[in-house]
């Protein structure tokens, strides 16, 4: 391996959704922590995705994103049981709900798949093979810019998601 191929790794979280064999991942870069899932409180007029808040550390307030029902269409079951991966975005911190943490792994960038489908229409970045899974490697800030840029009572954001929800190419969860 020269030093070129070095410079071009990175590593990716992979985790599922759901009850879906189906792995996502995210840049290992983004991921400030995995935890389970923390007591959510609830808030009035969250955003449609955000189930809700959790105080980690005893002092940090984040919002969490129900990942599964962004990419899925469906809300995440089992709450009390799923995980949050705390991402960095700029200065902020966000969490995700996942179901299962699968591991970490170093890919080149050589081996992601990019996504035949239009950037602006989908989460995915591309795929990578790991085993005889296909991984869909997730855009954290086109997930965390729309979700957080959403009115929940803007009737136009459902349908968006029915929309956007028939742009997966690896629809499995």
């Amino acid at each position: 391996m020269n030093s070129y191929s070095v410079l071009n790794d990175f590593g990716i979280f992979l985790f599922r959704l759901g009850s879906s064999r189906q792995f996502y991942a995210v840049n290992v870069s983004r991921v400030q922590e995995i935890m389970p899932c923390p007591r959510i409180t609830v808030l009035p007029k969250l955003q449609k995705h955000v189930v809700g808040v959790v105080t980690i550390h005893n002092d940090v307030t984040i919002p969490v994103i129900d990942l599964c029902e962004v990419l899925c269409g469906r809300k995440t079951q089992n709450v009390r049981q799923s995980l949050i991966v705390v991402i960095k975005a700029g200065s902020s911190q966000y969490a995700f709900l996942a179901s299962k943490a699968d591991r970490i792994i170093n890919i080149n960038d050589n081996a992601l798949l990019p996504s035949d489908i239009n950037s602006a229409d989908t989460y995915m970045i591309g795929a990578v093979q790991v085993d005889k899974d296909l991984v869909e490697l997730i855009d954290v800030d086109k997930v965390i810019g729309d979700v957080i840029n959403q009115k929940s009572d803007n009737p136009a954001v459902s349908t968006k998601a029915c929309e956007q929800e028939n742009l997966y190419s690896l629809r499995s969860c």
